[in-house]
């Protein structure tokens, strides 16, 4: 198995650090290293990551000469010296046979190829209903091989949750340039590029829920910086026609069509109850802004498949 290279951010991660860090440690491979920056923290994070790093010599800290995660991975990075390089967050854990079973498959697959898993949330308190809804999703994404057509939905790849060879990472330059949210961003890149995912049909990653988690206290990840990026990466690789339907007058059809205008881009916008119209369109491109219950998904779906219209060629969810 290649060495792989793990970068961490560290940001007052006290709480949680050293579970995270004994996950890692108790791993079934002891081939790795851990790349540990920790992000200006004002808690005892740098005091701990220094006691583990003065007794494990894979353990390698690094103070963020710039401010936040986005400097922080590419820190990281630029220090990198494994095969492969895995990404892991200060809060999480690790279960112990991860390192090993995705480094097993991402040496059995082909070139340009990330590697990911199965996750399962967990905390303290109960966990929401929407962070359920979401293990459920991106679980069955990735078991049925269906991330790119489900691209611009949400993240298919959970950010602590992946492993890629280093020289493909670089030949993408993967890490430059990154914008918030940056897992999406790097994610996207990967799809950009004609990377493959392959998944390990079990959970590497137990991904802690709790109010502090920058997914919460953030306004990098707040629903418009998401579809900033979708919105423009899709007018970018993907749009091919004349005729762009948007389908939903709700907060999410609104986000992308003021994206759609600012770029130029005509579109027609309907809501679901005038679906037809676009049977009389030649070659249209769909956005469906609606997420709705499995029965009217499905019913979605099956009319638009009846007309010749591919998932992730003709449309997509956002």
């Amino acid at each position: 198995m290649g060495k792989v290279s793990i970068i961490m951010p560290v940001k007052n991660a006290e709480k949680y650090l050293r579970e995270a860090i004994q996950s890692i440690q108790n791993q079934t491979t002891d081939n790795w290293e851990l790349l540990a920056i920790n992000d200006h923290s004002t808690d005892s994070s740098d005091q701990i990551l220094q006691e583990f790093s003065a007794h494990d010599s894979r353990i390698r800290l690094t103070q963020n000469t710039g401010v936040g995660i986005i400097p922080a991975l590419q820190q990281a990075f630029r220090l990198a010296t494994g095969k492969f390089v895995s990404r892991m967050d200060a809060d999480d854990i690790m279960p112990a046979d991860r390192l090993e079973k995705m480094s097993a498959l991402l040496e059995a697959s082909g070139p340009k190829t990330v590697v990911t898993g199965l996750v399962q949330y967990f905390s303290d308190q109960p966990v929401s209903a929407g962070y359920q809804k979401y293990q459920e999703w991106i679980n069955q994404v990735n078991r049925t091989g269906t991330q790119w057509q489900n691209i611009y939905r949400e993240c298919v790849i959970a950010s602590p949750n992946w492993i890629a060879r280093r020289s493909e990472i670089q030949e993408i330059k993967a890490f430059e340039n990154l914008r918030y949210p940056e897992d999406y961003h790097l994610t996207l890149k990967w799809y950009q590029a004609g990377f493959k995912v392959e998944t390990v049909p079990e959970v590497m990653l137990l991904w802690r829920e709790h109010n502090m988690r920058t997914s919460r206290t953030s306004e990098h990840y707040a629903q418009k910086a998401f579809f900033e990026l979708k919105i423009t990466h899709f007018i970018d690789m993907d749009l091919q026609t004349n005729h762009l339907v948007v389908w939903g007058k709700n907060p999410k059809g609104k986000l992308t069509t003021d994206i759609l205008s600012r770029h130029g881009i005509p579109f027609l916008w309907h809501d679901l109850k005038s679906y037809r119209k676009i049977e009389s369109l030649e070659n249209p491109q769909i956005i469906v802004a609606v997420y709705p219950y499995p029965k009217e998904r499905n019913q979605i779906e099956k009319y638009l498949l009846n007309l010749g219209l591919m998932p992730g060629k003709n449309w997509w969810y956002v």
